[in-house]
């Protein structure tokens, strides 16, 4: 995934770049798009296409990856304030490991300790564990075959059993979530269909056999496609309806058109002005991202997100019903003014300083639907496919200003786009707010659920 910004900043300056050679076709105020590059459609096109390409590659390529590197050092996770694990770990855990030359050397963390937190999510990231699979106590041992994943108080028969079985896979994780009085089942995963469960008398071989023949859907925590990418698109496309953004582009158009420059000249400066948006606004989800990930209940964070969305949607309409309610998810009046500014230069510098500010200054007025997904792809899926899957929100969020862009064709259609939006901008808001009222609400009832 690290791959995906410097694509974003190729496909910045490509679109930059394409429109400076290129000649205009003769131009014809009733036939728009005439006026565009001949080349120009297509090699957008391809570029955007790119960028899908490897935003929904990455995370696969990732998920294939063999298990972590663990250096032969056995790494157990669990809080300080859990009476039982340390017990746990010092009599029975790291002596079964030991008596199969395993765990000879280990490393005890407290995941309490943020820092600690994050290495234990660093390593469950690397081996691809689903948020879901969750206890208080981890075990990430190395094997001969690859890692063995130990959840919870799992007896010594079993974990002797995992260590020594030669039809262990490379990666399997082995489970006992009953933490007080005497376990009645395990559960098994192979990091192929469903979470199997077993008594606890089950024999392990009958079981690792059933659970390497598993079908059924993958714990959510891994693509969750089915569930996860319409909420991307559709969320991101409704996002990019904020009365912010559109408003400071229509005005850019407008003013360009004003300004008398040639349509490659509008062109080149609003693909700027979008490249830096993207930019900004991903930047911004990357850093929110790595934040939530740290928290020890995701599904807590992504109750929170939900109720953060209701909440700001809930304020787009007070605005609406009280106009003079003090509290307003509008841009910054001083941030307002120095995009004016900017726009009025009319250069590429000014659009690059215009977009930056756009995208840093109207996160309070659509940062709420963001952030709630956000919280969301941290509780449903792994890091990989989340940054994966924000990518794609990004494109979304942008790509309506792309249509805007292309279809304003002439300074007559720019200037009548940017009249309407001032006239209907209080009810853009009112619908603005319902939607993200019910998105949250549907995130809420899908987290509960």
């Amino acid at each position: 995934m690290i791959f995906v910004l410097p694509l974003t900043l190729a496909t910045f300056f490509e679109t930059y770049i394409m429109f400076g050679p290129l000649k205009k076709t003769n131009m014809d105020a009733n036939r728009p798009w005439d006026n565009v590059p001949t080349r120009m459609p297509k090699r957008v096109f391809l570029v955007f296409i790119a960028l899908f390409g490897l935003v929904m590659a990455a995370p696969r390529v990732h998920a294939q990856q063999a298990p972590a590197d663990l250096k032969g050092v056995t790494h157990v996770f669990f809080s300080a304030g859990c009476a039982d694990c340390w017990p746990y770990v010092e009599e029975v855990l790291l002596p079964t490991l030991q008596a199969q030359n395993l765990a000879v050397e280990n490393e005890i963390h407290d995941y309490t300790v943020p820092e600690q937190r994050a290495y234990l999510l660093e390593i469950a990231d690397s081996v691809d564990l689903p948020r879901s699979i969750a206890d208080s106590l981890y075990v990430f041992t190395p094997t001969e075959k690859g890692v063995l994943v130990i959840l919870g108080h799992v007896p010594p028969d079993l974990i002797t059993a995992a260590a020594t079985s030669p039809n262990v896979p490379e990666r399997l994780v082995i489970w006992q979530p009953k933490m007080h009085g005497e376990p009645t089942e395990y559960r098994l995963w192979a990091w192929r269909g469903e979470v199997q469960t077993f008594d606890i008398d089950a024999p392990f071989e009958a079981a690792l056999s059933q659970t390497l023949e598993a079908t059924g859907a993958q714990p959510i925590g891994l693509g969750n496609l089915e569930q996860l990418l319409p909420a991307v698109i559709v969320t991101g496309l409704i996002d990019s309806v904020n009365p912010c953004a559109f408003a400071v582009i229509l005005l850019l158009l407008a003013f360009l058109f004003t300004l008398r420059k040639s349509r490659a000249h509008i062109l080149k400066l609003g693909f700027v002005y979008i490249g830096m948006i993207f930019i900004v606004y991903f930047a911004i989800g990357l850093g929110i991202l790595r934040a939530v990930r740290l928290s020890d209940d995701p599904h807590f964070v992504a109750r929170a997100g939900a109720w953060l969305l209701i909440g700001l949607g809930a304020l787009n309409l007070i605005e609406y019903f009280f106009p003079n309610f003090p509290i307003k998810l509008h841009m910054p009046a001083i941030a307002a003014g120095r995009t004016n500014k900017l726009i009025k230069q009319a250069t590429l510098p000014a659009t690059i300083g215009a977009g930056l500010l756009v995208g840093l200054c109207t996160f309070p007025c659509s940062g709420g639907i963001y952030v709630s997904v956000i919280t969301l792809l941290n509780a449903k899926t792994t890091l990989a496919w989340g940054v994966g899957y924000l990518a794609l929100y990004n494109v979304m969020f942008v790509l309506p200003l792309i249509g805007i862009l292309l279809a304003a064709g002439n300074r007559k259609t720019a200037k009548s786009w940017a009249s309407w939006e001032r006239r209907h901008s209080v009810q853009i808001r009112l619908w603005y707010g319902v939607m993200m009222i019910l998105l949250g609400a549907l995130m809420l009832a899908w987290v509960l659920g």
